[in-house]
């Protein structure tokens, strides 16, 4: 996803207001997503709150996404409850004097230099998607100075005029071909916390969706890796829950909502954790069951991991897992011209 450079000869501001007046099953979704992360910010103790703007699932800060974090701003500041809300543009103001550069991504360096400078306990930023006739919405909370995730919300919003034109506004949708073509996939490569994931070309068998991925550990020191969650959402809005998932030979447990759990000698595990050896590659393979017959694409699908350490000291099992990243295979079409078996 390519971010599309636009022009204003009008405020920014219109915008909001054009969003807030008509759009009410928008502002509901976002009143909602403003009220989970009040909560989850009252339940860590945590009153001081920077939001950044939004943005698509490569990192690129688009129009629709800035528009989100503003309303999502304004809901939180006056929310029932006692939350001290810096202002966004104050924020990039602060980071530019710093000479610091802001592209939208949070890693724990930017998230301390943000503490700093600012004062923040905690920061809250965002991806938005469009898929089909919604736009999926999902946050994340993340402790300023620890810079790990404590929390998240995650909202599919139905599109209307208004949110088509800020669509257009801030993503390069792809035209649709009159003529039936065979499309060449070209492999997806993701990176997280020195993991490499390589998407090869999917299969579609009926309405069935297989994804073969190779997995390499690009650190110099064998570790385990845990897979926590695993969904979809087609270009409808429709989300799905993998039928199955295994990684290096070893078949996982889905769990409610895409959690991925382990079975060993007859005891569900929540972590679902596999060695790697350094610079060594595996295979995984992911399958999704019942694709509508609507669908023409996977708007994306996301899988978060982390490192784990597990030492045994004293007799005693210890396990450290450390901060959970996201990571997006977007656009995989699933129709019957491209990757599907003979």
């Amino acid at each position: 996803m390519r971010f599309k450079k636009v022009f204003f000869s009008f405020p920014i501001t219109l915008l909001c207001a054009s969003i807030c007046q008509a759009v009410n099953p928008v502002v509901a979704e976002i009143t909602s997503i403003a009220r989970t992360v009040a909560e989850s910010l009252t339940e860590n103790k945590t009153s001081i709150l920077a939001v950044t703007d939004f943005t698509d699932l490569e990192g690129n800060v688009n129009v629709l996404g800035r528009l989100l974090a503003e309303e999502i701003s304004i809901s939180l500041a006056s929310y029932e409850k006692k939350i001290t809300v810096i202002d966004r543009n104050q924020l990039r103001k602060m980071l530019a004097e710093k000479g610091i550069s802001f592209t939208g991504i949070i890693d724990p360096g930017l998230a301390k230099q943000i503490r700093k400078i600012s004062g923040a306990e905690a920061i809250l930023t965002g991806s938005v998607y469009p898929a089909g006739n919604s736009i999926y919405v999902s946050v994340k909370i993340i402790d300023a100075e620890m810079a790990r995730i404590f929390a998240g919300a995650s909202s599919i919003i139905e599109r209307n005029q208004t949110i088509d034109e800020l669509v257009k506004l801030s993503f390069r949708i792809p035209q649709s071909n009159q003529q039936a073509q065979k499309i060449s996939f070209v492999p997806q490569v993701k990176e997280a916390h020195d993991f490499i994931f390589i998407l090869r070309e999917p299969v579609m068998d009926g309405n069935t969706l297989t994804l073969n991925i190779d997995v390499k550990n690009n650190f110099d020191q064998a570790r385990y890796m845990t897979v926590d969650t695993i969904r979809a959402i087609d270009d409808n809005g429709k989300i799905y829950s993998p039928s199955s998932f295994m990684l290096g030979g070893i078949k996982a447990y889905i769990g409610k909502s895409g959690k991925i759990q382990s079975l060993s000698a007859g005891r569900m595990s929540d972590n679902f954790d596999i060695w790697m050896e350094e610079n060594r590659q595996i295979k995984a393979q992911i399958v999704f069951k019942n694709i509508s017959s609507k669908a023409k694409s996977i708007g994306f699908v996301e899988m978060t991991v982390a490192p784990v350490q597990i030492t045994d000291q004293h007799g005693t099992f210890m396990r450290q897992e450390y901060e959970t990243v996201s990571l997006q295979f977007t656009n995989i079409p699933v129709t019957k011209e491209y990757g599907s078996k003979p």
